[in-house]
């Protein structure tokens, strides 16, 4: 699992992405950073400019540390996406779903500090397939937690039946190796948030 200097660097890699102006700013894991590696990269999303700021390996209490608490997000964009939680389930040795949600209070409060106008959006954390750091009832368990925990005033944005196969395992079809998305499981991930930016009202 990657270390807190390890998060850094990945950071120190798309500073520029975190200093990119952009109408979306994506926050999470390697499930939104690795959306880069696209051959034609992050797309935008509803025709609307994106800063991918997901970093792989990232924990909830990582991007809180090592991102959050030192202010290395300076800005954001009017829809803001959050993707963590999954990665302290197998990494945190404080990990409870009540922790995460904890976490991720800290972080949406900053954040909001930022940028109170912004529409927020919490994903909860998708399908795995037989893999072997953290399991379906584990992801359940936690996506249960923060959907009766989720602050009122942001969205909560399921993701089970996106991704899930008739058993309840991530879609082969949509990933490279039972976790991380292949490029059609992005187009699933791209139509689920283009929902949500669509159906939001905006102040002109």
């Amino acid at each position: 699992m990657l270390s807190d200097q390890a998060i850094y660097r990945r950071y120190q890699i798309k500073m520029a992405e975190f200093a990119k102006p952009a109408d979306i700013s994506l926050i999470g894991h390697s499930l939104f950073d690795m959306w880069s590696n696209l051959p034609t990269g992050t797309p935008q999303l509803a025709g609307k400019s994106v800063a991918n700021l997901g970093l792989s390996g990232v924990s909830t209490r990582q991007y809180l540390d090592v991102i959050v608490k030192p202010q290395r997000i300076q800005q954001l964009g009017k829809f803001v996406f959050l993707f963590l939680g999954v990665n302290d389930i197998c990494k945190e040795e404080a990990y409870s779903p009540a922790q995460v949600m904890r976490w991720l209070n800290e972080i949406i409060t900053y954040l909001r500090s930022l940028s109170p106008t912004s529409h927020y959006f919490l994903l909860e954390a998708t399908p795995v397939n037989q893999i072997n750091t953290v399991t379906n009832a584990q992801i359940h368990t936690l996506n249960t937690y923060l959907k009766q925990h989720c602050p009122s005033d942001v969205t909560y944005v399921e993701t089970q039946k996106a991704f899930c196969d008739p058993q309840g395992e991530l879609d082969l079809r949509l990933c490279t190796d039972g976790l991380h998305f292949n490029a059609q499981g992005y187009q699933v991930l791209k139509t689920l948030l283009e929902h949500y930016i669509k159906n939001t009202p905006t102040q002109k």
